[in-house]
């Protein structure tokens, strides 16, 4: 018999390895942050904006809180994000709350109030059968789409808004007004028609 070459079978100790996921802090930079279900392609914040628990703001907070024009990106084309958006919340593809960070508290409770009250109205907005009455087995229509938006600067840091919203044969118009808060875009007032 000849001997090979020698095995060593003593047993070792060795560290489990981590199995915890990484806390935020040891995420880095790298991160990626959704905001609700969908993600929404909005241009990401120049600067954080620190998170208070308060009423909604009085007339005075909202002066302090202003944004000059000069600060503020485009609004142009978070106009027609934000419609888009504002359409498919309407019909009920899209929650409100996603727009929390590009909206009032009382726009995003009116957005609520529309769908909740009147869920019929909403999806009539939004989608109508093709060739035929309400009642009929028709194909749905397109879902809705932005078609046109204008925008118009009428003081400093202030954007009002009006879409024109196709859905199958109607169109509709959606207007509202964007503030320069926070060194962001937000919407104010929201009038669907």
């Amino acid at each position: 018999m000849t001997a090979g070459p020698p095995t060593d079978r003593t047993l070792r100790l060795l560290p489990a390895p981590p199995t915890d996921p990484p806390y935020d802090d040891e995420l880095g930079a790298a991160a990626l942050v959704v905001d609700g279900a969908l993600a929404l392609a909005f241009p990401a914040p120049a600067s954080s904006v620190p998170l208070r628990l308060a009423p909604p703001a009085l007339e005075e907070e909202m002066e302090d809180r202003a944004t000059p024009r000069t600060l503020l990106p485009d609004p142009v084309p978070l106009a027609h994000r934000f419609a888009q958006a504002v359409v498919e919340i309407l019909a009920g593809d899209r929650p409100a709350a996603q727009l929390s960070r590009y909206a009032t508290l009382d726009v995003l409770d009116q957005l609520e109030r529309s769908v909740r009250r009147g869920p019929a109205r909403a999806v009539a907005m939004a989608r109508r059968p093709v060739g035929g009455a309400a009642g009929s087995a028709g194909a749905l229509a397109a879902r809705p789409r932005v078609t046109s938006v204008h925008v118009s600067e009428p003081a400093d840091g202030v954007a009002e808004a009006c879409a024109v919203i196709t859905a199958g044969p109607r169109r509709r118009a959606l207007a509202f007004r964007l503030e320069g808060l926070d060194g962001r875009w937000q919407c104010t007032a929201l009038h669907p028609g």
